[in-house]
Order: structure tokens, then C-alpha cells, then sequence
């Protein structure tokens, strides 16, 4: 039989025996390098939408097929498609790493025995102004300073307060990053950072 390259118009003698019981072959052009199927004349046509001619010789090896997209590529583009969706639902904020929940438990001062989520990438401690309020008077007004990288990391930095921040038992100078069940100190209030993987609580 004789096949023609859809793309360069380029004729090749092939033996269609050599189809055997396959429907179609994929070639792969030794003219231009186009790769195409051809069908098998013994089985009849393909539907209109397929297409048909495409060429083969014995010196070209057929063309491998395309293997499938790597499964992290697969998995970070899921991540994304789930994080776009949280954001547009009001459930995840823009900024924030997706899959997890940050939250401070106070384990010690005023406000012991409590746990406050974290719901932005900075957060201000503060003894009675910022996003947690100590209501500890050996706090400073604005005292220390919690972000929340787009990694995952959480960095904590003293806002210049009185009394300082104390991060296992040293006073900090720069910002130091806390790691999950990590304590730090603020006045006479200590705090437990907590990250939560949400990945082990889908939503339903």
C-alpha cells in the first residue's frame, strides 16, 4: 500500500500485512519527522473524524507513544486547582499556604487555656491592641510580630518591646522560625505555635 504524509505530501511503499490484527499504527514521517497514524486497510475506515494517511518505512521505528505527565506535576497542579477553589469559596486567604491551619495556644498569662487561629500572613501580638491581644500588662502595646511564609515556615520578630521575646528561653534580636508545638514567650504570656495539615481532614 501506499501512505502519504498528511504534512509534507512526501509517498512511502508499506506492507500491509505487517498490520496484522491492529486497527491503526503510529509513524512517524523520515521526511519531516511528523508522526501519524495509519489505518489498517483491512479493517475498514475510521469515522469521519479521524484522520487517516500517515507514513512508514523500515528504516524509521514507529513512534513511541507520549507517557503520561510525571505524577508531581500531576499532584501540583491538583494542589493548585484546590487552592483556587478555597480562596473563591472564602475559605482559604490569598497569601496563606494552602493545606494547613496555624493557630497560638496561650499557655500561660491572662488568656491561658485559650487558642486563637491565625487567619493572615502577619500577625501582631500586642498586651491590648493586634490581631492577638494579651491583656498582660508586662506585654507592650505592639509586641511581637508572626509570619507566616508562603512555604509554610512561620518566623516570629520582637516589635522593640520592653520586656523582649523569648524563643527557648533566649531573647531574640532578628526574626527565628518556630517550628509546630514550638514555644515562645511574650511578658508573662507563653504561647504554642500548632500547624495542622488539613490534607489528613478533607473536606467534604
Amino acid at each position: 500500500m501506499i501512505v502519504v504524509c498528511p504534512a509534507c505530501q512526501a509517498r512511502f511503499q508499506y506492507d500491509d500485512s505487517r498490520f496484522g490484527a491492529v486497527r491503526t499504527k503510529r509513524f512517524k514521517c523520515p521526511k519531516c519527522s511528523h508522526v501519524f497514524e495509519v489505518v489498517n486497510p483491512g479493517m475498514g475506515l475510521l469515522p469521519p473524524n479521524e484522520t487517516q494517511s500517515r507514513p512508514y518505512t523500515e528504516a524509521m521505528p514507529e513512534a513511541e507513544p507520549t507517557p503520561p505527565a510525571p505524577l508531581a506535576a500531576a499532584r501540583t497542579t491538583a494542589k493548585r486547582d484546590r487552592e483556587a477553589m478555597l480562596v473563591a469559596a472564602g475559605l482559604q486567604v490569598p497569601g496563606m499556604p494552602p493545606g494547613l491551619i496555624f493557630s497560638l495556644a496561650f499557655l500561660s498569662g491572662p488568656q491561658a487555656s485559650t487558642v486563637q487561629v491565625l487567619v493572615q500572613p502577619q500577625t501582631v501580638i500586642g498586651r491590648e491592641e493586634g490581631d492577638v491581644v494579651t491583656r498582660d500588662p508586662e506585654t507592650s502595646r505592639r509586641h511581637a510580630l508572626v509570619e507566616i511564609h508562603r512555604d509554610g515556615t512561620v518566623w516570629i520578630s520582637d516589635q522593640q518591646s520592653t520586656n523582649g521575646t523569648l524563643v527557648n528561653g533566649e531573647r531574640i534580636t532578628g526574626p527565628v522560625q518556630l517550628l509546630s508545638q514550638q514555644e515562645f514567650t511574650c511578658g508573662n504570656s507563653t504561647f504554642m505555635l500548632l500547624v495542622r495539615n488539613t490534607d489528613e481532614f478533607p473536606l467534604h
